[in-house]
């Protein structure tokens, strides 16, 4: 995609950030975000939009030997700056020192990617910096901006209070996956005629992820079959491998475990006890707590007013493109193996009305989410409306909503407009009003493939 989509509050939180640097003195800013969702693109965009004003260097730390490293920055500098560079420096200590000389006359923007490497590296360089960081902040007009995609490192880094970089960082920001709207409007370039089932095709294996979206349509792929079929091109395409390659970078030699989990989780929401049995695992509650407050992987699902301690709690993978990574990549893996990537192909799009259902109830919650019209966001089922299977009994309301200003509003979601039942609907309104919201009125509604498109 050669042109640059939304980011316009990211990037204005940036731009006042680097302005302070500039004006007052030098600023530490931290971007943190999934990997694929665009951190380096939004900040190539702000030295781009800014180079007028003042420089902008970029430093790659990647899995190189410090010196290597060092010299590469050096030539950056030299290049950029302009600035004499001796060869004698081997260190990244040495380096920064320079730099930071350098800022007691100049101003500029450093973009250190993939910070969290210096872990690997030289873990030495966090203490370095923080040092010189400490005593040429004030007298110095430097914008540095770390950026890193393993969440866990950089929380270590910059949130652990025995770290040297705890609370150096002036700013923090987490990149998120793109808006509906901007899904909306990027298939609108590449297929002004895109349908409801393209859209929800592009949500389901992409969960809004700029380089998955960058990928899929830069290769013509604007419709589900076309989709599916590039996913499956090979055994070593970019999609089969990616969740492996990400989430092994995360969770290190204990990556067996946590995958094991996440697959159960993926075939429906289910909760811990089921994890466990379909697993052959026992006490997983830790392992549980890693996935949803560390890694922010999965997420706990509540009915609608239940308390915190409540028992009714099931699990779901938050990000899009890992629910379809487990649900047919790693649950598949043997087809994979063997290079039978047109019996997987077969299973996805043949499972895909399923599938994609699950994915329509969230594209509608995250729509809701970010209008900033509402104070609580879920669902509600009665205690126990699971059955053995793992399939919902028919006591379940898709999305509850409470706006603001205390209205309510029910909605059932279903991919074709004419098996919405009003009747049915209301009942099970009249059910959770026993429990919830009884002294208000609830508005009901359902929602189809036909209302995907903001308004």
């Amino acid at each position: 995609m050669k042109k640059f989509y939304d980011r316009a509050q990211e990037m204005a939180r940036l731009k006042d950030v680097q302005r302070q640097a500039y004006e007052d003195c030098s600023r530490f800013v931290v971007l943190t975000g999934r990997r694929r969702v665009g951190k380096t693109s939004l900040v190539y965009r702000l030295m781009q939009e800014t180079e007028e004003e003042a420089p902008g260097l970029y430093f790659f730390v990647g899995r190189k030997t410090e010196n290597v490293l060092v010299q590469t920055f050096a030539e950056e500098i030299r290049a950029k700056l302009g600035e004499f560079v001796p060869d004698g420096i081997s260190t990244m200590r040495g380096l920064m020192q320079l730099l930071l000389e350098i800022g007691k006359r100049r101003r500029f923007t450093v973009f250190m990617d993939e910070f969290q490497e210096w872990d690997n590296v030289n873990a030495g360089v966090f203490s370095d910096m923080q040092e010189l960081w400490d005593k040429y902040k004030k007298d110095t007009n430097i914008c540095l901006i770390a950026s890193g995609s393993i969440f866990r490192m950089m929380e270590k880094i910059f949130k652990d209070e025995g770290q040297p970089l705890f609370g150096r960082d002036d700013c923090t920001i987490r990149l998120m996956p793109f808006t509906t709207r901007t899904i909306c409007s990027i298939l609108s370039d590449y297929k002004p005629d895109y349908s409801s089932e393209d859209l929800l095709a592009l949500w389901t294996i992409t969960g809004g992820v700029a380089r998955y979206i960058e990928l899929l349509m830069n290769n013509g792929c604007t419709d589900v079959r076309k989709m599916i079929r590039f996913v499956c091109s090979s055994g070593d395409s970019f999609f089969v491998n990616e969740g492996k390659n990400i989430l092994i970078q995360e969770f290190g030699k204990q990556y067996g475990t946590y995958f094991s989990i996440l697959g159960q989780i993926a075939r429906g929401d289910v909760t811990q006890s089921e994890i466990e049995a379909a697993t052959g695992m026992k006490s997983l509650g830790g392992q549980m707590k890693v996935l949803e407050e560390n890694y922010g992987i999965i997420r706990k699902k509540r009915p609608i007013g239940a308390k915190e301690g409540s028992q009714t709690v099931r699990f779901e993978i938050q990000d899009n493109f890992f629910r379809f990574w487990f649900r047919y990549i790693y649950r598949y893996a043997a087809l994979i193996e063997i290079q039978n990537m047109q019996a997987l192909e077969k299973i996805m799009k043949e499972d895909y009305a399923i599938f994609s259902g699950i994915a329509l109830e969230r594209w509608f919650r995250q729509q809701l989410m970010e209008s900033c019209r509402y104070q609580q966001i879920g669902g509600w089922w009665k205690s126990g409306g699971q059955n053995i299977k793992g399939n919902q009994d028919d006591f379940e309301i898709d999305i509850v909503a409470e706006t603001i200003d205390g209205e309510v509003e029910a909605y059932e979601v279903k991919r074709n407009a004419k098996k919405y039942n009003p009747a049915r609907l209301a009942e099970k309104v009249a059910h959770m009003q026993r429990h919830n919201f009884q002294n208000k009125e609830i508005s009901i509604k359902g929602l189809s493939m036909d209302d995907m498109v903001p308004v």
